[in-house]
């Protein structure tokens, strides 16, 4: 993993430079360059495969083709077969160099050949074109701005670009809305009015006609119909191969481990492959809720060198910090601690994330969608219109004279104002996110954001929701191409290269997927069981306690987090902050929640309460400070 950053249009080497250490975290151990006529190019390496000649910028035979990259193509020694046989010639081991020639062979369908996670940055000098490209699963992060007509800036991180004087610091309040209401920023969209994302299997070509971007990849359900039998042993053989291709290393690695099945199933596969013993990790909140207990029966089974971290008090201490890497506030950051543990052993981990939406895990959002399938069928048309009209003009009442502490039944309300629409339903039923009833946000918003045009929140959505009649299927999608990508491999990838650590996702193996979308939701949730078929393809390979766990997520208590660290100090700064100054947040709001006495009917306030103080850090960071290059990170500014 590195870091990756340049400029299209003009030559600034000091810019470039200051770009590249803004990003030395994720990549410490080198910083490299190249400079052509109006083009610059900066990597920070993070030293994982090919440690002595893997150093980046890597070139073709006559250099006309230079590739920085951030990430691990990990089929690249059967890409390198292919190549060399085409007649290519290589001067380094590296997984890197496969990309440059992969390119000079098949142009733009190159980045369909690679099998890893990544974000490459190429220029082509012969056509005087300067292409990006992010992996098909959104792993790896990349994003991008135009200063003028025809300059262009692009790096891993927000605060690269934001090196450069000329680009403004304005907020885009459509990422305000949609980070109030799903704690998290999807798609293109940044915290930065004109600062984007590149989208999951998409490239940008940037040349003199200026910025042009396509797709290289995009998913969709292709199902097969096959024995149950055959879906057993076919996933039995993804699962034990994308492992192998993801140990592919020249430095030490370990897995996150919670007990659960995914990491289970991932330390199962590794010690089975492995000559060395496993190393393993996993962390807790010193809560009824921890993983702790869990992970160290799967560690002593399949006997790994296993590490604990509880972190009871001070939850928020580093806040600052993880904000700067995150590049946006953000509340559940908590893999920072984790992350900081897991380096001090080994430079690459191997994580479950993505196991849950592909083969079925969130069992009550299945659950739901199954028990509003039938309710649908016994429920004639006209009956549902009149439930829905009724269940509007309560949470109308509700949100405009009703009290906090009964706010908690908008929850129920809106599944009744929504039993007809497949998006609605699946944004209210999100863990740990709120996406408040519209009338609502009259009460949440100052004079600004009211004004604002903003999108509906079910708009990035929407595409994965076509048709009223395949609500599983439709959730598990919508899981896997936006929450998934956009908040929670967001965070893993920020707060683990906040520490110079690799993150690895083996259920994100290209093979993996492509055959998870062909198997029938049906047998990924069956008989109001999760995970069905992938339980059985792994049920030989672990102990059967590990069976019987019960599916929980990752994270702390929300209302005892607020009580014991954040609501003295959101009654001092919450109400005079930048939310209020800049008539973002309603102060009536904002007092109404933090002078009210504390209750856990109160919780959906104080999720929001704690994303608000989160951007209060942020904002402090980021748009009051002049100089981005050693911004003050220390928390007693804020606690």
């Amino acid at each position: 993993m590195c870091g990756i950053c340049g400029v299209y249009g003009f030559e600034d080497r000091a810019l470039i430079k200051r770009m590249c250490r803004s990003l030395q975290h994720r990549g410490p151990e080198g910083m490299g360059f190249h400079v052509d006529e109006n083009l610059m190019l900066g990597h920070a390496r993070l030293a994982i495969i090919d440690l002595r000649t893997g150093d980046q910028p890597i070139y073709n035979e006559d250099r006309s083709i230079c590739v920085i990259d951030n990430g691990e193509i990990y089929n690249f020694q059967e890409l390198r077969k292919e190549l060399e046989k085409k007649g290519h010639r290589f001067y380094t081991q590296s997984d890197t160099e496969v990309i440059v020639h992969c390119y000079e062979e098949y142009g733009l369908k190159a980045f369909s050949k690679f099998n890893g996670i990544f974000a490459i940055a190429l220029w082509d000098a012969n056509k005087k074109e300067l292409i990006l490209a992010r992996d098909r699963n959104g792993v790896k992060p990349l994003h991008y701005t135009s200063v003028n007509d025809n300059e262009f800036l692009f790096a891993s991180e927000v605060k690269a670009i934001l090196q450069h004087t000329d680009v403004p610091k304005k907020l885009n309040l459509e990422a305000f809305h949609f980070f109030v209401n799903l704690r998290y920023i999807p798609r293109e969209l940044t915290m930065f009015e004109g600062i984007h994302r590149l989208l999951p299997g998409q490239y940008a070509v940037i040349n003199k006609k200026g910025l042009k971007t396509g797709f290289f990849s995009k998913y969709k359900f292709v199902l097969q119909r096959k024995s149950e039998d055959f879906f057993v042993k076919s996933l039995r053989k993804h699962l034990k191969q994308a492992v192998k291709l993801q140990m592919v290393s020249d430095v030490p690695i370990g897995i996150y481990l919670s007990g659960g099945l995914d990491s289970s199933a991932i330390v199962a596969f590794a010690s089975e492959q492995s000559d060395e013993t496993v190393r393993t990790f996993c962390m807790g909140f010193g809560e009824d809720t921890d993983e702790i207990e869990d992970a160290n029966f799967v560690a002593d089974h399949f006997k790994t060198d296993h590490r604990n971290l509880i972190v009871k008090t001070d939850l928020l201490k580093e806040y600052p910090k993880m904000i700067w890497y995150a590049d946006a506030p953000k509340r559940n950051l908590y893999p920072y601690y984790l992350s900081e543990l897991v380096r001090q052993k080994v430079k690459v981990a191997l994580g479950g994330l993505g196991g849950d939406e592909l083969f079925g895990g969130y069992i009550w959002k299945y659950q739901y969608a199954e028990d509003v399938a039938k309710k649908r069928k016994m429920i004639p048309a006209s009956v549902r219109k009149k439930l829905s009209s009724s269940a509007q003009n309560l949470i109308t009442f509700q949100s405009t004279r009703g009290h906090l502490s009964d706010d908690k039944n908008l929850e129920y309300l809106k599944k009744i104002r929504h039993i007809d629409s497949n998006v609605d339903l699946y944004l209210n039923i999100q863990s740990m996110d709120e996406v408040f009833p519209r009338a609502y946000l009259e009460n949440l918003y100052g004079s600004k954001m009211l004004k604002a045009k903003v999108r509906e929140i079910r708009d990035p959505f929407k595409p994965y929701f076509k048709g009223k009649n395949q609500l599983m299927k439709q959730f598990m999608e919508a899981d896997f191409q936006v929450k998934m990508v956009d908040d929670f491999l967001f965070v893993e990838d920020a707060m683990s290269m906040a520490h110079s650590l690799e993150s690895r996702v083996p259920f994100l193996e290209n093979k993996l997927v492509d055959f998870a979308f062909t198997i029938p939701p049906s047998l990924k949730w069956k008989d109001g069981a999760g995970k069905y078929i992938f339980r059985k393809a792994i049920r030989p390979y672990l102990p059967k306690e590990v069976f019987h766990k019960r599916k929980q997520g990752f994270g702390s208590n929300v209302f005892r987090t607020y009580v014991n660290e954040v609501h003295e100090v959101a009654k001092q700064r919450l109400p005079e902050g930048n939310i209020v100054r800049e008539k973002l947040m309603s102060k009536d709001y904002i007092n109404r929640v933090v002078n009210h006495e504390p209750s856990p009917a109160l919780t959906k306030h104080y999720c929001l309460a704690l994303s608000l103080f989160t951007f209060e850090i942020w904002y402090d960071i980021y748009m009051k400070n002049e100089n981005l290059r050693k911004p003050r990170l220390d928390a007693s500014r804020y606690f």
